[in-house]
Order: C-alpha cells, then sequence, then structure tokens
C-alpha cells in the first residue's frame, strides 16, 4: 500500500491540476513531465501510471503506449528470461535514464499543433547532462494533449526521431 499510495497521490494532482479548461501548452508539458518524473515511468507506462497520464496524452498516443505495455506483457509471458520490448528507459526523452529536470523554454505554432521546446537535464550524470526535445501538442476540446515527442539529444545512443515513430516501428517488429 505505501508503493500505491505516491502514485495514487500523484494520480489525484495530475487530475485536478489537469481538469482545468484552457491550460496552456506550456502547463501541459510542465505537467506532464512533473507527473512522469514522480512517477518514475520506465519503459511503456504500467496500466495506473496510463491512467494518470491520460489526460495529457491525445486518443493516438495514449493507445500506442497502452499496445506498447500489453506487447511488453505478452512478450514476458512469453519468454520470461528474455528483456521484453518497452520495458525500461525513459521513452518520453532522449535519454534513456530521462530527464529530472524540465523547463519549457518557449511554444509556437506548427500548422495545426502547438510544439513546445523543452531544454531537459539530467544531473545523475557526472558532468550533468542537457538538451532539447520537441513536445508536439494537439487540441481536444479546450486543452492541448501531447500528440508526439520529437527526441533531440545529440549524443550517439540518444533516442532518434520522435516517440510515435518509435513506438509504431516496435509494435510492427515481430515478436
Amino acid at each position: 500500500m505505501r508503493r500505491l499510495r505516491p502514485l495514487l497521490v500523484t494520480a489525484l494532482l495530475v487530475a485536478c491540476n489537469s481538469s482545468s479548461e484552457g491550460s496552456s501548452a506550456k502547463e501541459v508539458v510542465e505537467q506532464f513531465y512533473a507527473a512522469t518524473i514522480a512517477q518514475q515511468v520506465a519503459g511503456a507506462p504500467t496500466a495506473p501510471q496510463l491512467d494518470a497520464l491520460a489526460p495529457f496524452l491525445s486518443d493516438t498516443l495514449r493507445a500506442l503506449l497502452a499496445a506498447a505495455r500489453q506487447r511488453s506483457q505478452a512478450d514476458s509471458a512469453r519468454e520470461p528470461h528474455e528483456k521484453p520490448a518497452f520495458a525500461d528507459g525513459d521513452l518520453f526523452s532522449s535519454l534513456f535514464e530521462g530527464p529530472n529536470v524540465v523547463e519549457v523554454l518557449a511554444d509556437s505554432a506548427r500548422g495545426s499543433l502547438q510544439v513546445a521546446t523543452v531544454r531537459m537535464t539530467s544531473t545523475g550524470a557526472t558532468p550533468p547532462v542537457t538538451w532539447t526535445d520537441r513536445v508536439l501538442l494537439t487540441r481536444r476540446g479546450n486543452r492541448y494533449v501531447i500528440d508526439d515527442i520529437e527526441y533531440g539529444g545529440q549524443w550517439g545512443f540518444a533516442s532518434k526521431g520522435s516517440l510515435r515513430a518509435s513506438l509504431v516501428a516496435g509494435l510492427a517488429t515481430p515478436p
């Protein structure tokens, strides 16, 4: 129960914060990353984590993340001694370990999307690692929701492309 309590508190805070109509793209991105960092999401979010993050996600991205979790669970059941797809690593940033500091630098329009440029830092590395990713948001009713994340890390082992492209490619790979 103690392990679930922080998750439940985070879910309640996220629900309260995300329910306000007309939240700016910057606020949505800040709240989303605060939730992912607090919950220490690694790999595809668990069902409770995804429920807590759902108010921040487009229907398409939420469905892809749910499919990634199902794939991970199916891989584990089929090959319990092998590492399943989408099992670990931060899917929501360029760095496998993920950020622990996030700052929205700017947001701007790109066609029908709003793009938030986000400076991310992992202070767990020595020296700290800083990079910039872009979060693409679309409108759902009167509020913004995250539809994709473009990875911007410049080091050799950084995640490349975008979150949606990575999920689609991973899901298309035969087990």
